[in-house]
């Protein structure tokens, strides 16, 4: 079976290559449904440009070089402020990939940054391109990939927030007209010569009828209501998870989630994605459960008084708050008992009933009464305030700490080892103000000198401290270990912490120019820590390392936000706690013009589209841009040279490979100039051969005599050659 290069790159099989690209953009479209995954239409133009250049056969010396440089350019566009290339841009493009290549080789992926990730990602397409070309092009064949896809989307559409209705009828329709397309090449592969390839067309549009009226029959026909509706119950009741409760413990293992005790910290635990609720909100925030504010030297308990008020306190008048709501809706079975709300709780409304919000003064524990009974009630209204924090007075030492906060949060067991002690005050030593202590603690727990990891956790012994335990011995645990740790160092140094705890911000399932949909699940069960500061209240500090927070410290006389000290990764296993990227309009137009700004607003989807035209236009005439080239480059030649003959009859081979007419492995140049001439009904070629072998074996240096009335022959031979 005869195939050429140059056959391998006719419009069929650029249609056949660009079902498959179409194919695996599929396993795109459900990322930012299931992970923390943006800038998808940039991740999709990305990979076209890569089927272009692996389709278009480019040589690997220049392919490597334009990839890479559309591999950084992506990245620049989603990560860096800076200029693309600049002498900056290069120093944070170098040092991000060191610092992750260690991490790589001390086996600590969880931790890779964003941008590396992003990196590997689109290596990863890069590489995809080849081997579908690989696919359909060579081998013919995509039922596995076809199948794995399919596959992919169900799970997706199962298991996780993504709704694959659609997706599968791409699936469906792509992978079958695929698989119809690449029957056609096999066949026709058997029995060159036979089989007119202009019936192809009529083929494909057989193909595409047929789907139609497959895939019309399959959405019209009535269908039997789901036998099965949800598939995580079972799973989850045939391992053994209870998903009706929280934190409890199976066969002597915790399950992540939100529980009532915590006076005994410590040991692993499975991961639980079952939903807890949903909330509609402008932006994504930590949920505020409760507070304690006694260590036990084991885990945390309450003694602080109830004392009960319509709106929580946690912040002191004068602070730069905005006013947002939220709406909550408890998924089915799950029932607390409490209210969690982001920032600072105003008022609560449940439609359809009478309520008056309590929130306790010291925990901030939410509930709702009506007509003067507790109330459980789903879905429910949040007014709230979200603050930011003024990070001159948090530096500011004026104020005196209030007798009750002294009181209750400053308390430490006898029993605490004193090198706890010792460490925090070497921490602290070189800061002069809470702020920059409590920054310096929460900066030592986010280092490498500590790993984030749920499984085989120590649990401290009787008469062994969970903190000094974390610190001096273990160093790897969750975020109780984490949170837990900063609070005591802090008191230690006669910095006033409570513990809280609650959810992390959860998955954006859903977006509008309102707001999101964001579901929170038993996995975002999260701890973190809040410092007391007098004349600004309690602020909170993520010491979990690998958590991004969503809390706001500003310079009040610029506005700027205190970006040295946000994490840069992502939550490594409490599902889908994204980064934040939305830090106000004002922000985000800085980010556009410094050069960093979100490619759905940068690039528009018709950039993507227009370039793929051109694209398509490019390669529709490339046969004649080429013989056009072909022929100018040579034509005016008027030396006598060998050379120049030599170069123009290698350029006539080259251009005849180009069209589909290429010499075959052991095919002499006479056998292969008398096969051509049979092709276009001429002499031409074997008249021009018989010069070049004159000139090859005979080792002359002029060309033929009359080469000038020659070149007409080569140029008639170029405007005959057609694909």
């Amino acid at each position: 079976m005869r195939r050429l290069v140059g056959s391998l790159r006719t419009p069929r099989h650029f249609f056949v290559y660009m079902l498959g690209f179409l194919l695996l953009t599929e396993w795109l479209m459900p990322l930012p449904a299931v992970s923390d995954t943006g800038f998808i239409s940039l991740y999709v133009g990305a990979t076209a440009l890569f089927f272009m250049l692996t389709f278009f056969r480019i040589p690997w010396w220049a392919l490597i070089p334009l990839m890479g440089i559309i591999i950084m350019y992506g990245l620049h566009l989603i990560f860096f402020p800076y200029t693309f290339m600049s002498g900056t841009w290069w120093q944070f493009f170098l040092s991000d990939i060191g610092a992750n290549l260690s991490l790589i080789a001390g086996g600590e992926w969880f931790f890779l940054t964003e941008m590396f990730r992003s990196l590997l990602f689109f290596i990863l397409m890069a590489i995809m391109s080849y081997l579908i070309y690989f696919w359909v092009i060579y081998v013919r064949r995509i039922f596995f990939f076809f199948v794995v896809t399919v596959t992919y989307i169900a799970v997706m559409d199962t298991f996780l927030p993504y709704d694959g209705t659609f997706s599968i009828l791409r699936v469906f329709f792509i992978g079958f007209l695929l698989l119809a397309v690449l029957q056609w090449d096999r066949v026709t592969g058997e029995f060159p010569g036979r089989v007119k390839s202009s019936l192809w067309v009529k083929w494909t549009s057989l193909a595409l009828v047929l789907l139609f009226v497959a895939g019309s029959v399959g959405i019209a026909a009535p269908k039997e209501e789901p036998q099965w509706e949800d598939p995580m119950p079972f799973l989850q009741n045939q391992s053994g998870v209870n998903p009706g409760g929280s934190g409890e413990t199976v066969e002597g293992t915790q399950r992540i989630g939100y529980g009532d005790n915590d006076e005994r910290l410590g040991g692993g635990f499975e991961m639980d994605e079952s939903p807890v609720f949903r909330a509609w909100a402008e932006r994504g925030h930590y949920w505020r459960g409760e507070s304690k504010n006694v260590y036990t030297g084991h885990g945390w308990d309450a003694d602080t008084p109830e004392e009960r008020a319509p709106q929580s306190m946690h912040y002191e008048e004068g602070i730069s708050v905005e006013e947002l709501d939220t709406t909550i809706e408890f998924a089915e079975g799950r029932s607390y008992g409490l209210l969690f709300y982001p920032g600072e709780l105003r008022d609560v409304n449940v439609p359809g009933a009478d309520v008056t919000p309590s929130v306790d003064r010291h925990t901030g524990q939410a509930e709702v009464h009506s007509e003067g009974s507790h109330l459980e009630s789903s879905p429910y209204e949040v007014s709230y305030s979200y603050p930011q924090f003024p990070i001159e007075r948090m530096r500011e030492n004026a104020s005196s700490d209030p007798d009750d906060i002294e009181h209750y949060y400053l308390q430490l067991p006898d029993e605490l080892p004193e090198r706890v002690a010792d460490l925090a005050e070497e921490l602290t030593s070189g800061h002069d103000n809470r702020y920059d202590k409590a920054r310096a603690v929460e900066s030592y727990l986010n280092s490498s000198e500590f790993t984030y990891e749920t499984e085989d956790i120590a649990v401290p012994e009787e008469g062994q401290d969970y903190v000094d335990q974390f610190l001096f011995e273990t160093q790897e645990g969750y975020c109780d270990n984490f949170s837990t740790s900063m609070a005591v160092l802090l008191r230690s140094v006669d910095i006033p912490t409570r513990w809280v705890k609650g959810f992390t911000r959860g998955e954006e399932v859903e977006y509008t120019a309102e707001g999101s949909l964001y579901e929170i699940t038993n996995a975002n069960a999260h701890s973190w820590v809040e410092v007391y500061f007098p004349d600004v209240g309690w602020v909170p500090f993520e010491p979990t390392r690998g958590f991004s927070s969503s809390f706001d410290y500003i310079f009040e006389e610029t506005g700027f936000q205190d970006e040295d000290w946000e994490a840069e990764q992502t939550d490594p296993s409490e599902a889908d706690v994204e980064e934040e990227q939305e830090e106000g309009a004002a922000e985000e137009e800085e980010e556009e013009e410094a050069g960093a700004a979100s490619v759905e607003g940068s690039i528009p989807w018709w950039v993507f589209a227009l370039l793929a035209v051109l694209a398509l236009t490019a390669f529709i005439f490339r046969h004649l841009v080429m013989k056009q080239v072909t022929l100018l480059r040579y034509k005016k030649v008027e030396t006598s040279e060998a050379a120049s003959f030599m170069k123009a009859f290698e350029s006539l081979l080259w251009l005849l490979g180009f069209n589909g007419m290429k010499r075959e492995n052991g095919e002499t140049l006479r056998e292969f100039a008398g096969r051509v001439d049979e092709a276009y009904g001429t002499k031409e070629m074997s008249l021009l051969t018989s010069y070049y072998e004159k000139i090859y074996y005979g080792n002359k240096t002029t060309g033929p005599a009359d080469w000038s009335s020659e070149k007409d022959v080569w140029a008639g031979l170029v405007k005959r050659i057609e694909p």
